[in-house]
């Protein structure tokens, strides 16, 4: 998997959208597909925030101790 997208352009992109300008044009003009657009709206949303979520970490450890 790749890296979560920058901060930066998660907030350009909303910003476009909040101007308004559609999810899918916002899409095409910062290059990302519109389902991001979409969730990142979505999660800004419900959350209050579109920072991305945590990934990695330790998954086994509690498997283990069960």
């Amino acid at each position: 998997m790749g890296k979560p997208l920058s901060m930066d352009l998660r907030s350009r992109a909303l910003a476009a959208v909040d101007e308004g300008m559609s999810c899918r044009a916002a899409a095409r003009r910062f290059g990302v597909a519109a389902a991001t657009v979409i969730r990142w709206q979505d999660q800004r949303r419900m959350t209050g925030g579109y920072a991305p979520k945590a990934r990695g970490g330790d998954t086994r450890s509690r498997r283990i101790e069960a």
